[in-house]
Formats: structure tokens, sequence, C-alpha cells
């Protein structure tokens, strides 16, 4: 017997499909990313007119569906509403949100739980709608993309080397994906990251001379899994 599922859920992505229905793609709470089409959305009805609002990025939403272990990556969406939470991102903040929701839809696989993600992307949201410059959202991203890595499954230890040393503030580093952190006599790698901005970021002591060597840190363990294709969202920074 299929069991019902319900779940707080945000919107990380969604595209036409037929005439009046989206192919939506949901973070949820404790089902992970999960894909659906949704039914009557374009039009002017009243209907129609409310799925559009509530199918926003950064929306909370309550979603239903019954869990019928098939093999189709489609679920059949029972219940849609609005949630109480909503984080109002505007400006380069709203870029930076699209940005982690990118990261979500391409790196998750479907139905994987992961309960402690989805606390750090609504933490994140937060974060970015208090957010005032730059370089506080690229502190906020730097912190997701590391929770997302753990999540995965590809943790980055940041307090030891691949050595099983204790991370040095005086001592810059290299890293491999397939070792690690590993200390180097120069900085004529390609990419370095000091010991004091590792031991900064672990603490989440914000510092902003860190902030070009966490971004070219976990740009290059991300590359490794996102692929050639290019995140989408970082040309609109520029």
């Amino acid at each position: 017997m299929a069991t019902e599922l319900e779940q707080s859920a945000f919107v990380l992505h969604s595209r036409p499909y037929r005439e009046t229905s989206l192919l939506v793609t949901f973070f949820t709470e404790d089902q992970g990313k999960q894909n659906a089409i949704i039914k009557g959305v374009k039009g002017a009805s009243k209907l129609a007119r409310a799925k559009q609002a509530w199918l926003q990025p950064f929306q909370s939403l309550n979603i239903s569906w019954l869990d019928r272990k098939t093999h189709s990556d489609l679920i059949n969406i029972r219940l849609l509403e609005p949630g109480k939470i909503w984080f109002p991102l505007m400006g380069d903040g709203n870029i930076c949100g699209l940005y982690l929701n990118e990261l979500l839809y391409r790196m998750l696989y479907p139905s994987v739980v992961s309960s402690d993600l989805f606390k750090h992307y609504q933490q994140a949201l937060y974060e970015l709608s208090k957010s005032e410059t730059r370089l506080q959202q690229a502190w906020i991203l730097r912190v997701f993309e590391y929770h997302l890595l753990n999540d995965l499954g590809t943790g980055i230890e940041l307090t030891q080397d691949a050595f099983g040393q204790t991370i040095q503030a005086e001592t810059i580093y290299t890293f491999y994906l397939e070792q690690g952190l590993v200390p180097i006599d120069n900085n004529q790698e390609a990419m370095v990251v000091s010991g004091k901005c590792l031991l900064n970021f672990v603490k989440d002591d914000y510092t902003e001379a860190c902030l070009g060597e966490l971004k070219h840190l976990f740009r290059f363990i991300l590359s490794f899994y996102l692929g050639n294709k290019p995140i989408q969202t970082r040309a609109l920074f520029n």
C-alpha cells in the first residue's frame, strides 16, 4: 500500500511542460530532490495565478505525494500550498540564492535524504536576506558549499592535512582531490590556501582577506563534480 508523504519544500528549478504545466524540481526537507509535473499553472484563472506565485524561488511550500516505490523519477503531487516562510532576496542576494538552487539542482540525486542540508539551505537564505554587501554574501556561499560537499559524502577535512597533522596557521597548503590538504614550500602551486584562512573558516570567523582563497578552494573542488558545464548564475554577477 502506498504511503502518503508530506514535506516542506522549495522550488529549485522549473521549465514549461506542454501548454499549461510546469516540470518542477523541489528540494524537500526529508526526501531530498523530487521532480513533479504541476498542471494548470499557465492561464488567467485565479488558481493558475496562485500557483504561479507559490512556485517562485525562496517561497516555502507544503507538498504531498504517494510513495508508490516505482522506477519513475516523477512524483504525483496531491497537495500544493504555500508555507509560512518566504525569503525576500533582492539584487545580488537574489543571484546568490539562485546560485544555491543551481548547485542543489545539479549535484543532488533524486530522493536522497538530506535533512541537515535542508536546514543549511534555509539558514543560507535567511542570512542572504539580511546581508548588506557582496563580501558578506560570498562568505555565506562558501559556508553552504562546505555543507553541501560534506552532505554528499565528499567532505573536506579542514582541521588536519593529508598526513594527519593539525593545520598550522603559518603554513600554506594545496589541495588534492584524492588526498586532501598538503603543505607546500612555496605559493606557486595552481591552488593554494593558507592555514590561517582554513582555521578561520572552521571557526566561522568571517575574514574578508580569506574570501579569495576560500572561493578558489571550493570552486576547484566543486568543478570536479559539476563537470565541464558552467554554472549559469555565475554569469549574472558580471
